[in-house]
């Protein structure tokens, strides 16, 4: 289990090109004030009448999303990472009421739109990487790449393609489509 403080890090010059884009990039905003803004932005679909919600919409989804940043790949390790940085989640200002159970999560994933999380993921990734690019004033790479799933059909016979475009200088994936 990685602690929500390590950092991830990939290529043979990762850890030096992150704390160059660290120290260059000057925001009124962190990355977590972002991110938690996005999720706050996010419509409740609950029952929230009924007074049997726990958890915040807004707190689960940034879970989702740290646990994910983090490797963590099914609901079980989100909730493992969940459990395992639960103090450092509670000084944040997250998951008051502790980690929610993986029926919650599975509600809440079944429950979110996924292409309109999907779309609105991507404005806030283009919002970020604009910023980043300013504040290091380098030549943009963007990294193309492509997989064929297998054992899929689609409705028209054919198997889905999902291509990613990867910002190499600011290590963000742009954008993902499946087509």
């Amino acid at each position: 289990m990685k602690p929500l403080d390590q950092v991830r890090s990939t290529g043979a010059y990762a850890p030096d090109h992150t704390a160059k884009v660290h120290n260059k990039f000057d925001t009124r905003r962190s990355i977590l004030e972002e991110l938690r803004s996005f999720a706050s932005s996010v419509p409740d679909f609950r029952r929230l009448d009924k007074g049997n919600i726990r958890h915040r919409l807004d707190d689960i989804i940034m879970l989702m999303i740290l646990g994910r940043i983090a490797g963590c790949i099914g609901r079980a390790e989100i909730l493992e990472f969940g459990r395992y940085n639960l103090n450092k989640l509670h000084k944040m200002g997250m998951l008051k009421n502790g980690v929610p159970s993986e029926a919650t999560l599975c509600r809440v994933e079944n429950g979110i739109n996924d292409t309109g999380m999907a779309d609105r993921m991507q404005q806030f990734a283009q919002i970020f990487l604009d910023r980043l690019l300013n504040a290091c004033r380098v030549i943009e790479i963007i990294c193309i790449d492509g997989k064929a799933e297998r054992g899929t059909v689609q409705e028209n016979g054919r198997s889905p393609d999902i291509v990613s475009a990867y910002s190499f200088s600011t290590g963000i994936t742009i954008a993902t489509e499946a087509c």
